[in-house]
């Protein structure tokens, strides 16, 4: 073979050589890029995430410990001390301009509440777990205390598996339903998506770039769709979070202001035990701080969020009424 065409053959292969190995360069350049960008992007939809869940858990069980402490003392005095008062009658057309409608059933069930709360309690408010406090935030009532959609009793469990069963619905419902199905909850439960599978390697050279590449767009495609439902999953912990935050809000002044109406009532009862014998004004007070009880309870008892992870329509009701009442009473 002819010396030139030798040198010129050799020179396309060296140039073919170096074309392959910079197109090798500029596919791990892309690879490594993408990679990056998958990386940051997951990251940082996971950290959102679990700030917003602890943030969303962290109310759940201050709300939750809120109501228990507040039918160990505030709702247990009431009972104790509405309790002695003798020919109490709820047709005396007492306005007290609350709109609560008090009879013998309402403040029966109140008294019912607070003894199966004083049982549940046991050993006391220390005693339970934040799991447990966090449960009966969010599902109101002294009987879901008690039980998680898996059968599984809250007040049995402690730690993390106890806030798991209490947050096990925020995954919304199946894909089928028009939830974010399995992934979402496990956003929730978890703190985190489940990771995707990320194809992410070192520097290869030659052939396997331009897989590397194709990996990697593979890699960021799967970090945005993780994001996204983490995404989905934090704006459903933020609704939830805000309910929470009201609920605390308005519970915490209502028994303010319930202490010293139970205050007033034991100074009446300590005179006389005997309703028909009191003036309108004490009348007025024992009606009123049995409102504001029936109110506390109504509270207490409506669960923010179903089974099915949603927020409940009764607990946008219940919040408007305790604010409404609210308004009422520092009127007063």
């Amino acid at each position: 073979m002819p010396l030139p065409f030798l040198i010129a053959a050799a020179g396309m292969t060296a140039l073919y050589g170096a074309k392959k190995g910079y197109d090798a360069y500029e596919d791990n350049s892309t690879a490594n890029s993408y990679n990056d960008r998958a990386k940051k992007l997951y990251k940082k939809a996971t950290k959102e995430l679990k700030e917003s869940k602890e943030t969303t858990n962290t109310n759940l069980e201050q709300l939750g410990k809120l109501k228990m402490s507040i039918y160990e003392d505030t709702l247990g005095d009431f009972v104790e001390i509405f309790s002695k008062i003798k020919n109490i009658d709820f047709e005396d057309n007492i306005d007290t301009g609350t709109n609560v409608n008090i009879d013998y059933s309402t403040m029966l069930k109140i008294k019912e509440s607070v003894v199966e709360m004083k049982e549940v309690l046991g050993g006391g408010l220390a005693a339970l777990g934040g799991g447990t406090a966090a449960g009966f935030g969010a599902f109101g009532g002294v009987g879901m205390l008690a039980t998680a959609s898996t059968g599984t009793a809250i007040g049995g469990l402690s730690g993390a598996a106890a806030t798991n069963a209490t947050l096990a619905w925020l995954g919304g419902g199946s894909l089928a339903t028009g939830g974010m199905g399995v992934a979402g909850g496990m956003a929730v439960l978890g703190g985190i998506v489940a990771g995707p599978v990320l194809a992410i390697g070192g520097a290869i050279m030659a052939a396997k770039a331009e897989e590397a590449k194709h990996n990697a767009y593979s890699n960021f495609d799967k970090a945005k769709v993780a994001a996204e439902q983490m995404e989905v999953a934090k704006i459903v912990l933020e609704g939830i979070n805000d309910r929470v935050v009201g609920f605390n809000v308005v519970l915490e002044s209502i028994n303010e202001m319930f202490e010293d109406y139970i205050e007033k009532m034991e100074d009446i009862v300590d005179t006389s035990n005997d309703y028909s014998k009191y003036r309108r004004k004490d009348k007025e007070t024992i009606m009123m701080t049995a409102s504001m009880a029936q109110t506390i309870k109504n509270i207490c008892d409506a669960p923010i969020i179903d089974e099915d992870g949603k927020i409940t329509k009764k607990s946008k009701r219940v919040l408007k009424k305790a604010n409404k009442f609210l308004t009422k009473l520092e009127a007063v």
